[in-house]
């Protein structure tokens, strides 16, 4: 399958991912999905400025992004799938996409009505109901802000998450 990282990261494209996760894994392209940065040109230039060097950025709304992602499947190139939040990738289970086993976590920083669960993870009742609708869908949750550092599964997020 050439998508080769499914991410929640609330920056969506930074420098870890121009250079850490598109070194780590192959990177031709990113297929952001996103109803609100597809309306909002100022974010959309910016995000795609911040991407590696040589590889494309499409920014798509929920809806169009299902027809792309069927498109990176069977494409030469390697795509990334990335998302600021994990609503968006429940919604897209909902909608039918079919976008791999693995939702890859990132950055996900403390906002009004949060729980914070680590260095970078903070979320609130609506992420943590979606980590679990996705789980449920069989896509693997696991929390791994960098390549080489060890990743974190959900059940164990949630545990915390509980006893907070």
């Amino acid at each position: 399958m050439p998508i080769t990282l499914v991410r929640v990261d609330d920056r969506v494209i930074h420098g870890q991912i121009a250079t850490r996760w598109a070194k780590y894994r192959n990177c031709d392209g990113i297929l952001v999905a996103d109803d609100q940065i597809a309306a909002d040109p100022f974010r959309s230039k910016v995000l795609k400025a911040a991407a590696p060097t040589g590889v494309k950025v499409g920014i798509y709304t929920l809806e169009e992004a299902l027809e792309k992602i069927e498109k990176a499947k069977v494409a030469k190139n390697s795509y990334f799938l990335i998302s600021n939040s994990p609503l968006n990738f429940q919604k897209l289970l909902e909608l039918g996409a079919d976008f791999g086993t693995e939702l890859n976590i990132g950055p996900m920083n403390t906002r009004p009505n949060t729980k914070i669960l680590g260095k970078t993870v903070a979320i609130d009742e609506a992420d943590y109901q979606a980590f679990d609708s996705i789980e449920s869908n069989g896509v693997k949750v696991s929390f791994q802000l960098l390549p080489d550092d060890s990743a974190t599964p959900w059940s164990k997020l949630k545990a915390k998450y509980d006893q907070m």
